[in-house]
């Protein structure tokens, strides 16, 4: 089996991404979070538990800076109230189609803290497409697949 590897500067450059997508996303910082995406990246959610288990019910897609601000505001400041903590674990970056993209799977563990001490919301299974621009790594798109669905 041949493993190949993201030259180093560059996986870590798409981790600290990965990082800067849960602070943003945990502080409601709308344009930080959707800065993170190409012009017209997207952030997809495959599956959510129904409402009847506090989930969003439906896939989503969003495209789009304006819409990448919106789903900050509407999902974690409107529902979570910006109380809720995603810890992003299991990075795994590997070579994309060129020098110039890679790709990477991570899970997030989110903590909902609306109701006194935080208790485990969900968990997340991500997989994002990046790129490397003039001004650094961004996403192209990213996928959300929740668990439990």
């Amino acid at each position: 089996m041949t493993v190949t590897c993201v030259a180093p500067a560059d996986e870590l450059q798409v981790r600290n991404l990965i990082a800067r997508y849960a602070y943003a996303i945990d502080g409601g910082e709308k344009e930080a979070f959707a800065n993170l995406f190409l012009e017209d990246g997207a952030w997809m959610r495959e599956n959510a538990p129904p409402p009847t288990r506090r989930g969003a019910g439906s896939p989503q897609t969003v495209r789009g800076r304006a819409g990448l601000m919106d789903l900050i505001e509407t999902a974690i400041v409107g529902r979570f109230q910006l109380m809720a903590r995603h810890q992003m674990t299991d990075v795994l970056v590997e070579p994309g189609p060129d020098e110039n993209s890679a790709r990477a799977r991570y899970r997030g563990l989110v903590t909902d803290w609306r109701e006194g001490p935080g208790r485990v919301s969900m968990c997340v299974d991500y997989t994002a497409a990046c790129v490397r621009t003039d001004d650094g790594w961004k996403f192209a798109t990213v996928s959300a697949r929740v668990l439990p669905a």
